[in-house]
């Protein structure tokens, strides 16, 4: 659910202002506070029915860094004026390829300051833009999820090697997995109960793409009753000529309300040093979404940002 593109501003006097009182604001879950007056670069997540989606930011790439976005209410309002003028148009991303387009239709506040999508009991709001997406090659998906940025995003060079076929990633995923299930005390049988998938994904984080394997409970989360003990294992792993090192294990285990489930979105370099950074989205029975952003330093990757994927902000302030 995400997307990027070419920013159209506004540089009317008042939103000159409103930015810059915004750049001083901090919102209450303590992220640095972002200043708008130098029109930073916004990452936006794009969603929903693909008749009707929505448009959210999720978080701002200040000198290379992906961040938080941290403002106050009036700085939240600046930003949708700036970011979400009706007939702003961004470029839409999938596996790190341009997918189509997203204009913004309308905008989450009024002139006068009415929310056009209230929440009942809800009193701070973060932007929520309803767009019209045009895709370059049309889906039957009545779904979108796609990822966007306020500005255009370097293109990769293409992966010229051989990807594994079918077979062979099944076969390097499971044993992989396996590998990586013993560390945290995961039996074979445990893992193979489970719902199984792997993929090679061309992060540009090595010469060789990334392998990512997942066992996940067939009922996760809201599909389920929500009751007993379930597991999750969800890792990547680098190629080193002579196997696979893990760079990244999510790897759980307990009630099945308490364990978090982590899924791929998509994959997108953001911040333009040619190694994509790797959306997450995770989850827990009856719970919070957070959308979780990992970028890979040091050989392995990190989790770089994670937001609730609500618009409802008065949770942060208690």
């Amino acid at each position: 659910m995400f997307i990027t593109g070419i920013l159209l501003f506004s540089a009317g006097c008042n939103k000159s202002k409103a930015a810059r009182e915004a750049a001083a604001s901090v919102k209450p879950d303590g992220a640095p506070a972002l200043d708008l007056s130098t029109h930073p670069q916004l990452l936006f997540q794009v969603y929903g029915d693909q008749k009707d989606p929505r448009v959210m930011p999720i978080g701002a790439v200040v000198n290379g860094v992906i961040h938080a976005i941290g403002l106050s209410d009036q700085g939240w309002h600046a930003l949708d004026s700036m970011y979400f003028a009706p007939g702003t148009k961004y470029i839409t991303y999938r596996e790190a390829e341009e997918s189509g387009d997203v204009t913004i239709k309308r905008r989450m506040w009024t002139e006068d300051g009415r929310a056009m999508y209230p929440l009942p009991g809800c009193q701070s709001l973060r932007p929520l833009a309803a767009a019209t997406v045009t895709l370059r090659t049309p889906s039957d998906d009545p779904y979108l999820e796609f990822v966007a940025s306020s500005v255009a995003l370097a293109k990769r060079a293409p992966y010229t090697g051989k990807l594994p076929t079918d077979a062979e990633l099944a076969r390097i995923g499971r044993d992989f997995g396996h590998t990586v299930g013993k560390t945290a005390k995961m039996d074979n049988a445990e893992l193979d109960s489970l719902d199984f998938h792997a993929r090679a994904v061309i992060t540009g984080a090595a010469a060789e793409p990334t392998l990512l394997v997942s066992f996940i409970d067939p009922t996760a989360g809201d599909l389920g009753p929500g009751a007993g003990h379930t597991s999750h294992l969800f890792a990547l792993g680098e190629n080193t000529g002579s196997g696979y090192k893990v760079s990244y294990r999510h790897a759980v285990g307990g009630d099945a309300k308490t364990v978090e489930f982590q899924r791929l979105i998509d994959h997108v370099d953001v911040n333009g040093d040619g190694i994509d950074e790797i959306i997450l989205e995770a989850w827990r029975y009856g719970g919070q979404t957070d959308l979780v952003v990992l970028s890979f330093r040091n050989g392995n990757w990190h989790e770089a940002l994670r937001v609730p994927m609500h618009w409802c902000m008065d949770t942060a302030k208690r």
